[in-house]
């Protein structure tokens, strides 16, 4: 099947709807783009709002000055004592598009980076439902609702979620076109989910294969083609996919199955409230705002998932009136599902299927299976407004009937008054009572828009009215709530004036209470570059990546399930003890009385590596109660599991003399000078990966007070080396490099020789 299907031909018969070519579509997407975002685009401005400025944008400049350095940053020793990067997934370490944002000035490029993946996902919208509504009209309004809905719009803070999106499509329509036809097809498919995987957005891939798994299921069940070739090609695609991405997924795998993520499961955090499928027709239902900016209550995660009243009709509207029933009630079923299970605790659906589906546990937030909602409405939609959704019959379908624009006016009116009547009218209210009203006003323009463009015969005038319909949808959709917020690109120059001297890697950190933080993450200024600026003076998130500061806590998807232990559940509400302070090197902590914030001084703070102090062994639960107890002596013990009684030579405090340490991000090394055997303690986070080598031979490397690092030294004058080794990834790239090289051969292979009668999906997108 084309990638487009071509007009049929000139006569009464003719579809008026395909004049929208794609070039069309891709220069119409592109001015709306530009016109939603200009100050981004052009430079003037960059985004912050939430994880924009505390979390993505620090990561990308840590990654892009490894990238410079020539390194692969393998592990962070900036963050969280010591935490991996390249495993962490959403750093986008192995993603090719990144160089993107690596090549050029990083506060500009990172978010034009999400911009263009936004426009990336519009246009893979427009062509998979091209190819099932065969209706290019109808494919630009897909595409337009994929674009700016407000989930997509949120997700612009987190390069690697909106870089998902942007795939998805492209993925979907690749991977049903691969199992169908076969040849070239499953490479290219592979291909773009091969990107998708690496682009780090955890949970939209995840997504994009249960629909991918129930739409290859209905295609089996239908018989249209071979079902034996199905199903062979469809798992092709997957070990295609598992094999490029091999040296991202096995450092994955190997993180998450250490992470806290496994051990203490925050399920149900985040849910949609019990109100929230309300939300697809009033946006602001049950919001208030932080920041000028509204949420639900009890849901941070994303500030809004509207896709338009109209959508939501027609979507509803395929349902009564689908051709292809089988795979339309499909899809409304697994977003019912989808929705369902994003209420969380709500219902006992959530809990059971996480009981029982492990991979549910991998979403982490219920909130986020809205994701696969917002992806299937618009294809819905484009069906019934392709007028090819009709029954056998072959009628099109009707326009917006007078009685549905007046059953969803009055709905989203009987929504407003309830909201109205459910609490004092503050600013915030007013503000929800009036976003309300004007969703029933564009509502009400989109229907009329429609209703013309379907009574006007004149061909220049119907261009009109759907040009009109497109730029109501558009407007709708980008004035339902206020969008991301953008700053100064000066706010993230590196090299932040400071009154303090800040600790350096290898000397010391600094340390953020979690009583503090827990202020930071629920009090905002109203003056965005003042409270960017606080939050960045404040090494709020990965703010410190900024400034190569070291400090204990960080802010990322998986955290090492014993320096979580540590940090985020026992002190969760309190300062640790001084003695773990200065076994951490902590030179600095962080201080807030009443409004002041500031850092103050420690002078006890100990050496990262130190060596000469008495062994002692004792099980987990005894090594933290000591850790965290003010008794704590770092300078004289350290605790070892029991099973390193046998193989630990050290026995007493000795004298120890250490060259000075030299600290780079993936190695330590250091001289030791002892007159017994002794043991040298590492204040880093303890993970596998770290090997020790004691005058360039290995050692065992020991989880030492809990959650960090020692090593046995014998009695001499002897060189310690620390690197960190990660055999997965390692083992991963041989495999990538390896699967990459092969379908490269077959691509090659195919272009020699085609399949008579065979179409390149490649040159049908150029052609397109």
């Amino acid at each position: 099947m084309p990638l487009f299907s071509k007009p049929a031909a000139n006569g009464e018969g003719a579809d008026r709807d395909d004049w929208l070519t794609p070039r069309r579509f891709i220069l119409l997407l592109a001015v709306l783009t530009l016109a939603a975002f200009p100050q981004v685009l052009l430079g003037f401005q960059t985004f912050v709002y939430r994880d924009f400025g505390i979390s993505s944008y620090p990561i990308a400049h840590h990654f892009r000055e490894s990238f410079w350095r020539g390194e692969i940053p393998l592990w962070n020793p900036l963050n969280n004592c010591g935490t991996p990067f390249l495993a962490q997934w959403i750093t986008q370490v192995l993603y090719p598009p990144a160089l993107f944002y690596l090549l050029l000035p990083l506060s500009w490029s990172l978010g034009v980076f999400c911009l263009l993946h936004l426009f990336w996902g519009g246009l893979g919208m427009f062509v998979l439902a091209q190819r099932w509504t065969h209706n290019r009209f109808a494919a630009a309004f897909a595409g337009i609702v994929f674009a700016f809905n407000g989930l997509t719009l949120n997700c612009l803070i987190w390069p690697a979620t909106i870089a998902g999106l942007g795939w998805m499509p492209w993925v979907v329509w690749l991977t049903e076109r691969a199992w169908c036809e076969g040849g070239r097809t499953v490479v290219i498919a592979s291909f773009a989910g091969a990107l998708q995987m690496l682009s780090g957005g955890t949970e939209v891939v995840l997504l994009t294969w249960v629909l991918l798994g129930a739409l290859n299921l209905a295609e089996f069940i239908r018989g249209e083609f071979p079902r034996g070739k199905i199903l062979l090609r469809a798992c092709i695609v997957v070990l295609l996919i598992s094999g490029l991405s091999a040296a991202q997924l096995l450092p994955f795998f190997d993180l998450l199955d250490y992470s806290r993520r496994q051990q203490d499961i925050s399920a149900g955090t985040w849910p949609m409230p019990a109100t929230g499928w309300v939300n697809f027709l009033v946006p602001l239902f049950h919001c208030r705002s932080y920041q000028g900016v509204f949420m639900q209550n009890n849901q941070f995660w994303t500030n809004s998932y509207y896709i338009g009243a109209a959508t939501v009709v027609l979507a509803l509207g395929a349902l009564l009136r689908a051709r292809r029933r089988e795979r339309v009630w499909l899809l409304a079923a697994l977003t019912l599902l989808c929705l369902v299970l994003a209420l969380g605790g709500a219902t006992p659906v959530y809990g059971w299927l996480s009981r029982h589906v492990s991979v549910i546990q991998l979403m982490r937030y219920p909130v986020k299976f809205v994701i696969l909602p917002v992806f299937v409405l618009p294809l819905l939609a484009a069906l019934t407004l392709s007028g090819k959704s009709a029954d056998a019959g072959g009628k099109p379908a009707r326009h917006f009937q007078g009685w549905i624009w007046f059953a969803t006016v009055a709905l989203v009116l009987g929504l407003v008054a309830w909201e109205w009547r459910s609490g004092p009218l503050d600013d915030d209210r007013r503000a929800v009572l009036l976003n309300g009203l004007m969703r029933a006003v564009w509502f009400t323009a989109i229907a009329t828009a429609w209703f013309f463009a379907g009574k006007i015969t004149a061909f220049k005038s119907r261009r009109l009215c759907q040009v009109l319909f497109l730029l109501l949808v558009w407007l709708d959709l980008l004035l339902q709530m206020p969008l991301p917020q953008t700053i100064s690109r000066a706010v993230y120059q590196p090299d932040l004036p400071r009154r303090w001297s800040a600790p350096q890697l290898g000397a010391a950190r600094a340390q953020v209470p979690s009583g503090t933080l827990g202020k930071f993450y629920h009090s905002f200024l109203s003056d965005i570059t003042a409270d960017y600026l606080g939050r960045r003076f404040a090494l709020i998130g990965n703010c410190n990546l900024l400034d190569d500061i070291p400090k204990c806590d960080g802010f990322y998807p998986l955290y090492l399930s014993d320096h979580a232990l540590l940090f985020y559940n026992f002190y969760r509400d309190s300062r640790p003890a001084g003695p773990l302070l200065d076994f951490l090197g902590v030179s600095q902590t962080l201080v807030l009385e009443t409004n002041r914030l500031d850092w103050v001084a420690r002078a006890t703070f100990l050496p990262l590596l130190t060596a000469g102090q008495q062994p002692r062994f004792a099980d987990d639960l005894s090594a933290l109660r000591m850790l965290t107890n003010a008794d704590f002596h770092p300078r004289q013990e350290v605790y070892l599991p029991p099973e390193a009684k046998s193989l630990v030579t050290a026995s007493n405090v000795v004298a120890v003399r250490l060259s000075p340490v030299q600290f780079s991000p993936q190695q330590i090394e250091a001289g030791i000078e002892t007159a017994a055997p002794t043991l040298a303690v590492v204040a880093q986070t303890y993970y596998h990966p770290w090997r020790a080598y004691v005058d360039g031979q290995p050692t065992r490397l020991w989880r030492a007070d809990y959650a960090f690092q020692a090593l046995s030294v014998p009695a001499g004058s002897h060189q310690v080396k620390l690197v960190y080794e990660d055999r997965r990834f390692y083992l991963g790239a041989i495999v990538s490099l390896t699967t990459l090289a092969g379908c490269v051969i077959i691509c090659c292979f195919r272009r020699c020789r085609p399949a008579p009668g065979a179409e390149d999906p490649m040159k049908q997108i150029i052609a397109g």
